[in-house]
């Protein structure tokens, strides 16, 4: 251990990485033969063929690429006992018209037993929606239940063996759905409060996950953030999105105790697949799509995917549009069957983005004494003064290799530079008299640039009857953000008959401000299987070094501030797995988020830090394809900033502040998703949440006035998070027709609920709950001009009946009206 004692910067370590990899490589010789004919141990359940094929691959160390239209609804007679690969493949394949192409010693594709015509052989017709490995954890799958996934171990997991809770959004499930941004594909996610900026939430992806708001990473680095420069993925640049609740610094470093969100992008796929789509809805709704990818040569050792999108619609509040172009590319270099190298591109502009304006308390939530209510789209902006202008672009890569059955090593490397330009006039409270707003101005202009790199060294080997997967890893991320900014104030605004086009000044720039965050991180986790228990174990070690640097452009005064901590976290987790499908678990986790700020005398501000003990139950009932969850937890996090109790301590201009605040969120959360035969697809989700102020120095009680109404700047205790519902509950069920006159037609319709939360720290504003509905229909027509190609056109809608409700509030002065109904048709042709 005493060489790790040691400053090892990660950017070295990674180089190491990448160069040992060649000799390795070039030392190992392994025969396809040999492999192809050697006899290994199977044992798999009969049921469904999906997940017998599954089961399969892992058991075998194989590779497995086929369609998932032909095999669901489709069963095994499962396998027991010793086979070579062709054999095991042969028997699991018996009586499904399918059948196995050895690609290599370690790659296969499923595809439909020819059938002689006339003297010659023809492939069965099939609805082929490109080549889809089996289970693999970054990878498509069919229908919304997802089995394995990466997020919660860094590891190639099955879910139901990670002592933790984790939600898997699938391809299917988003395109079943119409979703296009994070906020609407995690509408029916359990625990997940998404849009809490109502129909402003096109902008930026603001949510919370068991009451914090959650850290978000792409293809497991993290995507930094800085609000108007902050970058924001599209669905359809993404293959599946995880949700993994509760703390999870071991893994990933400084973030808030809530878990952490995982999108994983779209990569090239073995065999070539094409899709353009075209959509047109209400406020005017455009977009357009493409997607392709395949092999470059015979051998599949070059392949390719570009995908890119253009859209653009009127926003949802009066005199407001959004906007976006994206291209994405992907590459993928896979020299041998051990060895393979991704690279990943993309470049985003979003010169548009509608609004981030609120409506007061007076007249939305509350009852205003004028008997009047303001308009659901009411615009508090100007819009020849309005400007949100974003652009990104990112390049990074994904390289694996394994070194021989038992070491295998990764790296991931990306980085990205977003620049913004945002200029806003919008409500800041109201007068005395119920109508008149009174507004603010800010001005902007952002540029950051992120850098991260995660390596890892993993082994996976048996000592006697435990089986062992050990993962090391070193991670770096170094996030830069330089922005200007300037505040002022303009002309007011009669909320109730509004008059637009009063000039409006933009604020100087008075704040020149740098801001460079930078971590390192070591982490070890191991991974132990004996019998039918599984036992979880990891501990890292964080530096994080935060250094500011702020010039006041109206005095040239500068400030400096920086703030080095270090922090251990760990995580300790243990499964049964019954024979049923059932499994039990019990886990406990922590987390670290420095924290900026000093307190009186200078005192520099301790890192908050989580805590979570959770126990559940995942139950995969053997032969059908569905995965239900449930899970009970206590999350603590401590640490948090609180009033200083000192009246005399003052720090700036105001009283000081502590860290003897500590925020609770206790709760119950059951989620199931089924695909339970090759027409009906579900998902359905519930969670009960008590989040609350446990620790805190503020006595503060309040009662609201008749003009700006705000609650205190720091939560007593014992009330409750603003923004976070107690109930939250959705189901959604999509069913197609593949027989008879219906054939290809299908329905799909779900409904959620928010239930009623507070919107001011006092308690004192309660925002009513709502219920919302979805619907979908869809038609399906193969074969247009191949046997390969399909046309799916299809009607969304979401908020069915047009509700109006307020999302959330932040304050009396600051509240959200909720998303109006969308409704969106669509033409996508795949070949």
């Amino acid at each position: 251990m005493s060489r790790f004692a040691r400053p090892l910067h990660p950017l070295a370590l990674s180089v190491a990485m990448a160069f040992v990899t060649v000799p390795l490589h070039a030392a190992e010789s392994t025969s396809s033969e040999t492999a192809t004919s050697a006899v290994r141990s199977f044992a798999i359940p009969a049921g469904d063929l999906s997940r017998a094929l599954n089961n399969f691959a892992e058991q075998a160390d194989l590779t497995l690429a086929f369609d998932p239209a032909m095999t669901r609804g489709k069963t095994s007679n499962g396998l027991s006992g010793q086979f070579s690969t062709p054999d095991a493949l042969n028997r699991l394949l018996q009586g499904s018209g399918l059948s196995a192409i050895a690609l290599s010693a370690t790659r296969y594709r499923i595809e439909p037993i020819p059938e002689p015509v006339a003297g010659t052989l023809m492939l069965g017709a099939t609805d082929i929606n490109g080549a889809y490995q089996s289970e693999n954890p970054t990878g498509p799958v069919a229908g919304y239940v997802a089995t394995r996934a990466m997020s919660g171990t860094k590891t190639d997991t099955a879910l139901i063996e990670t002592p933790q809770s984790i939600s898997v959004v699938t391809k299917d499930q988003m395109r079943a759905q119409g979703a296009e941004s994070l906020n609407q594909i995690l509408r029916y996610t359990a625990a997940v409060v998404p849009e809490t900026r109502g129909s402003t939430a096109s902008r930026l992806d603001q949510m919370t996950i068991r009451g914090f708001s959650p850290a978000t990473y792409l293809d497991g680095l993290r995507m930094p953030g800085s609000r108007d420069a902050s970058p924001q993925k599209d669905a359809f640049d993404l293959e599946r999105v995880e949700v993994l609740r509760g703390p999870s610094s071991v893994l990933y470093g400084q973030a808030s105790p809530s878990g952490v969100l995982n999108m994983v992008s779209k990569r090239p796929l073995d065999t070539p697949f094409h899709e353009v789509g075209i959509e047109y809805g209400t406020f005017n709704k455009k977009r357009t799509t493409f997607d392709t990818t395949g092999p470059l040569d015979d051998q599949g050792v070059y392949s390719y995917r570009v995908a890119g999108l253009y859209d653009e619609a009127d926003g949802q509040l009066e005199h407001t549009e959004t906007q976006r172009q994206a291209l994405s590319s992907a590459f993928t270099w896979r020299p041998s069957e051990d060895t393979s190298l991704t690279l990943l591109g993309h470049f985003q502009k979003d010169p548009k983005a509608a609004s981030y304006g609120s409506v007061p308390a007076w007249g939305s939530v509350l009852h205003s004494p004028l008997g009047r209510s303001i308009d659901v789209d009411f615009y508090d902006g100007e819009e020849d003064f309005e400007k949100s202008d974003r652009e990104y672009f990112s390049l990074g890569y994904l390289f694996e290799h394994h070194i021989n059955d038992v070491w295998t090593v990764r790296q991931n490397l990306r980085y990205l530079q977003s620049e913004g330009d945002y200029r806003s006039i919008y409500n800041s409270n109201l007068r005395a008299d119920y109508r008149t707003s009174n507004r603010s101005t800010i001005a902007t202009d952002v540029n950051l640039d992120s850098w991260t790199v995660d390596n890892q060294v993993q082994a996976k080997f048996d000592t006697g009857a435990l089986q062992h997967t050990v993962l090391f890893g070193a991670d770096y991320q170094n996030t830069s953000t330089h922005t200007k900014s300037g505040f002022g104030t303009g002309p007011t605004l009669d909320i109730f008959d509004p008059v637009y086009g009063a000039p409006v000044t933009t604020p100087a720039f008075t704040s020149d401000a740098t801001q460079r965050n930078e971590q390192k991180g070591l982490y070890l986790q191991e991974q132990v299987k004996w019998d039918k228990w599984v036992l979880l174990m990891g501990g890292r070690y964080d530096w994080a070094d935060n250094n500011n640097s702020t010039t006041n452009l109206r005095t040239n005064a500068k400030t400096k501030s920086s703030l080095q901590s270090e922090a251990f976290t760990g995580r300790l987790g243990v499964v049964y797995l019954f024979d049923n499908g059932i499994s039990p678990y019990a886990s406990y986790s922590e987390s670290f988020e420095p924290q900026s700020g000093t307190g009186y005398g200078g005192s520099v501000f301790k890192p908050t830090e989580g805590k979570q003990y959770e126990v559940g139950i995942k139950y995969q009932p053997p032969g059908s394809n569905s995965f239900i969850t449930a899970s009970v937890f206590d999350l603590r996090q401590s640490n948090v900033p609180t009033l200083d109790p000192d009246p005399t301590h003052l720090c700036g201009t105001g009283r000081c502040q502590e860290q003897t605040g500590e925020v609770r969120s206790r709760g119950f959360e059951l989620e199931g998703k089924a695909s339970l035969n090759d027409n009906l697809d579900i998902t359905a989700a519930y969670a009960y949440l008590d989040n609350r102020i446990t620790q805190s120095n503020s006595t503060v009680s309040y009662a609201p006035l008749t003009d700006i109404a705000v609650g205190p700047a720091v939560p007593a205790k014992g009330t409750t998070t603003y923004g976070v519902p107690r109930h939250t509950a959705s189901v959604w069920a999509d069913y197609t027709f593949h027989d008879g006159v219906a054939k290809g037609f299908g329905v799909g319709a779900g409904a959620r609920y928010v239930g009623s939360s507070w919107g001011d720290t006092a308690n004192t504003l309660k925002v009513p709950g709502y219920t919302l509905f979805d619907a979908s229909l869809h038609y399906d027509i193969p074969h247009l001009n191949s046997l390969k190609d399909n046309l799916r056109l299809a009607l969304n809608a979401s908020n069915l009946a047009n509700k109006e409700y307020v999302a959330s509030c932040y304050s009396y002065s600051w509240c959200w009206y909720g998303a109006q109904r969308t409704v969106q048709a669509s033409a996508t042709y795949q070949w």
